[in-house]
């Protein structure tokens, strides 16, 4: 994946993450694939405690990375100080390390937490600030902007995954001297096929498949997805909608479902049914620089989506995709999904754009700038 990038320096690189699973698990994976295929050594210290089981399967195939399994919980608590304990005795017993990379909120505040005793540069990459949920009030921010400046106080480095992610980092009063950002990178597995990626949704020749990929949350507004293809099959009543993913809002989901306009297939390979999509639908209420965005560009498929944080750095309006407020109604999203279900011939130009744009958003390129921030960090 990474081997004609030059040889750096080996590092011995630790990997934290509580996660397990979504976009920042997949990020982890990607990170640690590359970082070894450079030579460098890594190990990835993960929480069983809401692991995905398609996280554990990759990261277990890794056979250049070590794993490390770690109890980490995503709620605040009094088992956070056991965590760090735990994570301190691993780093003594396993390192010294160079690197420790806490990822997502949890890990990247225990690793941030640790006693200087323990060598190695702190770097903090948040995939999405918690204060960028537009539903928390103003004392939440308040309380969560203030952690983070804290805490950013013994990062040596923070990691932000969008343009506007480092924008909203800066205005929660963080040193914008410690902060870079490094656009998340992607690519779709060997041998992924339109035909195949159909056959697996059950779609027909006829359908105009519309994919929503993601958690089943508050955060990324499933039901709105629901709500919106069911009013865009009104009008173009050959428009499937194809929901890959789970959580607690899967029940309501599908209450508000009606005969087969929408399917839910859990968890499955995101990537490698991409090519089968004929539209991506991103409804969320919030990101940072979503994974999926980047495989649709790598899939060349049409995108609609709320303008979120990242968005606009990946879609362009009217050129790939369209681009609706971040508090619009299903209907509004409806009415984009219905007129590209209706036109092959802009979906195709949509796609032709996704496909240019995705040259610059690759694996390859986001492991050489981690590492050029660690070298950054090691040596300021």
């Amino acid at each position: 994946m990474t081997k004609d990038l030059p040889m750096p320096d080996p590092l011995n690189i630790a990997l934290v993450l509580e996660t397990s699973g979504g976009g920042s698990g997949r990020h982890v994976l990607d990170l640690a694939e590359g970082l070894a295929e450079l030579g460098h050594r890594v190990t990835v210290i993960w929480s069983p405690v809401r692991a995905q089981d398609d996280f554990r399967t990759q990261l277990m195939a890794l056979d250049k990375v070590a794993n490390l399994p770690l109890e980490m919980h995503r709620a605040v608590g009094l088992a956070d100080y056991s965590s760090l304990r735990a994570l301190a005795g691993l780093l003594r017993t396993q390192g010294p390390f160079d690197v420790l990379h806490g990822h997502s909120s949890k890990a990247g505040a225990l690793v941030r937490l640790l006693p200087r005793a323990i060598p190695g540069a702190r770097i903090y990459t948040p995939h999405a600030f918690r204060t960028m949920d537009p539903t928390m009030g103003a004392r939440g921010v308040r309380v969560y902007g203030t952690i983070e400046r804290l805490l950013a106080g013994r990062a040596d480095r923070i990691i932000a995954v969008s343009a506007a992610e480092k924008t909203h980092a800066i205005g929660l009063g963080i040193n914008p001297a410690k902060l870079t950002t490094v656009v998340n990178g992607a690519s779709l597995p060997p041998g992924a096929d339109r035909e195949k990626a159909r056959d697996v949704m059950g779609l027909t020749q006829e359908d105009v498949a519309v994919g929503f990929i993601g958690r089943l949350d508050d955060q990324k507004a499933p039901l709105r997805f629901v709500q919106a293809v069911h009013l865009a099959a009104q009008t173009f009543p050959n428009l499937r909608g194809v929901v890959i993913g789970d959580g607690h809002l899967r029940a309501a989901c599908e209450a508000q479902n009606g005969g087969d306009t929408v399917r839910f297939l859990g968890w499955q390979d995101g990537p490698a049914l991409f090519p089968g999509l004929d539209v991506f639908c991103m409804t969320s209420h919030y990101e940072a620089m979503p994974y999926t965005l980047i495989e649709a560009l790598h899939a060349g498929v049409p995108i609609v989506t709320t303008r979120v944080g990242g968005v606009e750095e990946t879609v362009c309006e009217g050129k790939n995709g369209f681009v609706l407020s971040a508090d619009c109604t299903a209907e509004d999203l409806a009415e984009r999904l219905a007129g590209l279900a209706e036109n092959a011939k802009l979906r195709a130009e949509f796609g032709a754009v996704s496909r240019a744009l995705a040259r610059d958003r690759t694996v390859e390129t986001m492991v050489r700038e981690t590492i050029a921030v660690y070298d950054a960090a090691r040596h300021p």
